[in-house]
Formats: C-alpha cells, structure tokens, sequence
C-alpha cells in the first residue's frame, strides 16, 4: 500500500469512528484514502459529526499520523490497513473489520488459529484446562490466540510458549502499553513466538469498552473459539456469542452447574456450543479426523461407546428428541456427566441437537 494511503488510514484511525467498511464507501465515490488527506473536506461527505470533522482536522493539523507512522517505523510494528494483501482476510467475515492492525512481534500470519479465552477469576480447573489446551495445540502446530489478561487467558499463552508453539494476544490497549503491566514478561514472550495484535493507536490506556470491541478480533482471527470458562457477565461470553453471531465454530468447556465462573460457558452450549468434553478428540478433529480416531459404520461407532452413552443413545433412539434434563433423569445422571457423553456421541455423529440444550439421533446414521 502507498505510504499516503497507509497514512490516511492511520488518521483515520485516530477517529475512532470508522470500520473497514469505511473502504467500501470511498470504492463508491472512486475515492482512494489518500484523497482525503490532500482534500480533508472531503470526510463531511461521510458522516454529519461536527465532533468528528474536528477531530480529523487537528489530527492532520498536528501530524498525529506522520509522528504515528514514524513510531511504528522504528519500533517494528507492521501497520495493516483494510484490504491491503497483509491485513487477515479472516478479520472480513466480522460485521466491523478494524480499519488498521498494529502488528508487533515475529509471526506475521495467524495461520490455522484457535482462539482460546475465558474470564480472568478463573477456577483452578479452567487454568489447568487452558494451559492443556495452549500446550497441546502448540505442539501441534496451530496458532493460539487470546487477549493477554491474567487468569485463562494468561494460561493458554504460557502453555503454547512451553510447548514452544505460536501465540498471539490481542489488546485493548495500543500494542505498546502492557497490560496488564504485571504480565510484561509474557508480553515480550509473546512478541518472539508470535505477535502482539491491537487496532488502537499507540499510547491508548486501558479503558473497559476498549475490550468487549477487542473480543471481536480475538474471535475474527481464528478458525475456531474455545470459550474454557466464562460467568454470565463476561467479556469471554461477549467473545462467545461474537463467534456464533459470525459463524465462526465454536466449543465450550463444560463446568459444574453450581458454579458462577462456569454459568456462561454452560449457557453456549446450551445455545449450540460445541461442548469440549476431551482435548485428544478435539485435538484430532482439529486435524481433520484422522483415519482410525472415527469409526465409520454405525455399528462400530455403538461396539466402542461407554454403558452410560450407550444407555443415552438408546433412549434417545427409542424415545425421540430429547432435553439434558429429561435425559439425567430417564438415566439416573447428572446433567454434567449427560452433556459429557452427548458430547462424545456427537464426535462420533451419533447425536445431533435440535434446538437449544434439545437432542436427537442423528438422522444421517440412521439406516447405514
């Protein structure tokens, strides 16, 4: 991308009021970004905000954009502009694609990514579970992505830094202030394996709506979310629901009913998460289902199932759709150990849902 393109972008950005869909209405007037810097007037025709136009004008007037770009020049941070060919074509699929990344560190490509993210007061089951899964898809060769903040967060990065994989923590901040500070070490361990990714201008605090917005990158970036445990009330739950909105493939890990932090998490696969009842399984779907990890005839598939997933498979088959609920009790289970099992029978296709927190046989093995 030209650099006066590049630079009108990174004035534009200061605004905080486009996206980059922003390019799509310059397209239509056969406008090109660089246009609007050497005819700033321009801009009135795409938005009736005095408080905008005044901020574009001092913008330009300080030079916020050429002392932005040199910054970036000389600490190596790559400024990715909407619809050039290094800016992540994944991040297009989101209703708002940030009009810029600030890109630091040595990896320049997500890759095959999985977003891994969860709320930072987690239980010592959900930071076990996300340091496994950091490990575990780091040895394997994907791309773990995550916002940097203590608790799950914290511990997928540090399990793919250990398995000596690629990682990536998005901000709510700009790329260069650390936060928070206390996981600066991580951050520089970050930048080495992977990239510190943000679309706010440098020097921007930390401020609470920045990061419900930065979820969506988080998300946007990845082929599949993993939400390890999030409360009601979340900014994981934010991220959660932003990846089923736009399609994206999502698993949840599933946690006692009893228990706040895991009420979210629960609640989305409820909704039709993908519940994550074994990091192997998931691990090999990921990789596209080996030959040998799913059995292909029905018959095979029910010759390896547990008394207890056999005994739901039945119901379900003799009895039709059914809830979590009814099948705990038909079952004498807890609703915890049933989605642990639906969860299996699912990898297996033996099981579809319905409807929200609803399941039935599914009727693609049926008469195999």
């Amino acid at each position: 991308m030209k650099d006066e393109n590049l630079l009108a972008f990174i004035a534009l950005n200061f605004l905080r009021y486009f996206d980059g869909n922003f390019v799509q209405s310059l397209r239509l007037k056969s406008l090109l970004p660089g246009d609007l810097l050497s005819t700033p007037s321009l801009l009135k025709s795409f938005t009736s905000s005095e408080k905008v136009m005044a901020k574009w004008y001092e913008v330009l007037s300080r030079g916020l954009h050429l002392k932005e770009f040199e910054a970036c020049k000389n600490m190596g941070i790559d400024l990715l502009a909407f619809g050039d060919d290094s800016y992540p074509s994944s991040l297009c699929r989101l209703s708002t694609p940030p009009l810029l990344l600030y890109w630091w560190g040595n990896q320049k490509t997500p890759g095959k990514a999985v977003a891994v993210v969860g709320t930072r007061r987690c239980s010592n089951y959900g930071r076990r579970i996300a340091s496994l899964l950091g490990v575990r898809l780091g040895r394997e060769g994907f791309t773990t992505i995550s916002g940097g903040a203590f608790g799950v967060d914290e511990a997928c990065h540090e399990g793919s830094i250990k398995a000596e994989g690629i990682t990536m923590a998005v901000f709510g901040t700009g790329v260069d202030q650390f936060y928070p500070a206390k996981n600066g070490p991580l951050f520089e361990k970050i930048k080495e394996r992977g990239a510190l990714v943000s679309e706010y201008p440098l020097g921007t605090k930390g401020m609470p709506w920045n990061f419900p917005q930065r979820n969506r990158i988080i998300v946007g970036l990845a082929d599949v979310a993993i939400i390890v445990e999030a409360p009601l009330k979340s900014g994981a739950m934010i991220t959660g629901r932003i990846a089923m909105e736009h399609g994206i493939e999502t698993w949840a890990v599933p946690g006692r009913i009893d228990e706040g932090v895991a009420k979210g998490s629960n609640l989305l696969i409820f909704d039709g998460a993908y519940p994550l009842v074994d990091v192997d399984s998931f691990i090999y779907l990921m990789k596209g289902s080996p030959q040998g990890f799913l059995v292909s005839s029905e018959e095979d598939k029910l010759a390896i199932l547990s008394p207890e997933e056999g005994q739901i498979y039945k119901i379900l088959k003799e009895r039709g759709d059914r809830t979590v609920d009814n099948i705990a009790g038909e079952c004498k289970m807890t609703p915890a150990s049933v989605l642990e099992c639906l969860g299996k029978l699912k990898l297996h296709g033996l099981v579809a849902m319905s409807g929200p927190g609803r399941w039935v046989i599914n009727e693609m093995t049926e008469g195999e």
